[in-house]
């Protein structure tokens, strides 16, 4: 199994892998070259390797609903993908099919911080994404003043129809957004605030930019984020040594916050020390 203390949701198909086929997620060396630490869960489920995953979410993160969820991975059309209700699925047209194949079954279990861990079985892997504690939407200064507006726009709102009919629903509406983001007169500025930047023109310009202003964002204080590591290490304190810790610092991409990201990490290697002391240097 595998717990992972993060703001944003890492358990949908990234547009970045969502073309390969079903047997390159057997190729280790295509995978080291694809996936990142935003986006390996998936792949690591569908192979066999885990089969339970427990995220465990900051207050200010509302992307999956507490709970627990039995989700459907598989392939369609040869390609990796979920069938599962929930919203976050629903709405992702790289990560949702009703008809898969070859597939398997895994347990998501959404808790908040500071609530006891379900029991795991052995061996698992701790993630931890130092976002947790603290994040921002790079987004946000990129798109400056147009921002909310897109929000508003990109906004999907569920309905009560099946999943298939809701995901049909948003496939249309992200047609039509994709249009407008390319051509709409109004939107103008928005596609002048994104086309400085060579990397997000490459990943689809002003409506890849767009599609990223739902996610979570809360600038934690020192008191703050001192308390969150108190609930990790309560959390974590019953739990046998897990086989493998992962810590991404989310600087590059700039989901953590640069000033205090160093600082965040040296709290954090700390109190996994205490918690599973190790001999060599951290």
């Amino acid at each position: 199994g595998g717990v992972a203390w993060q703001s944003r949701g890492s358990s949908g198909i990234n547009a970045e892998y969502g073309d390969l086929s079903v047997e390159q997620f057997s190729d280790r060396s295509i995978l080291l070259e694809e996936l990142s630490i935003s986006d390996w869960i998936l792949p690591a489920v569908y192979m066999g390797h885990i089969s339970r995953v427990v995220w465990v979410k900051p207050h200010w993160s509302d992307q999956m609903p507490l709970g627990t969820q039995r989700i459907k991975i598989g392939s369609e059309r040869g390609r990796l993908r979920v069938n599962s209700d929930l919203e976050y699925y629903v709405s992702d047209p790289d990560s949702f099919a009703s008809n898969l194949y070859e597939t398997r079954e895994f347990e998501l279990t959404v808790i908040p911080s500071g609530y006891p861990i379900p029991s795991l079985t052995s061996p698992w892997i701790l993630d931890i994404d130092l976002d947790f504690f603290s994040t921002q939407n790079p987004f946000r200064p990129i798109l400056g003043p147009h921002f909310m507006k897109l929000k508003n726009l990109f906004a999907f709102h569920p309905d009560g129809r099946t999943p298939e009919e809701q995901a049909e629903r948003r496939r249309k509406q992200l047609k039509e957004l994709k249009r407008m983001c390319k051509n709409d007169p109004e939107l103008a500025g928005a596609r002048d605030c994104v086309a400085k930047d060579e990397e997000i023109m490459e990943l689809g310009g002003l409506f890849y930019a767009a599609q990223q202003t739902d996610l979570p964002e809360h600038v934690s204080s020192e008191s703050e984020v001192l308390t969150m590591i108190g609930e990790v290490k309560g959390m974590l304190a019953v739990e046998e040594t897990p086989v493998a810790v992962t810590i991404a610092r989310s600087e590059g991409d700039a989901y953590s916050v640069a000033h205090s990201v160093d600082w965040i990490q040296k709290q954090t290697l700390g109190m996994l020390q205490k918690l599973w002391p190790v001999q060599q240097n951290l």
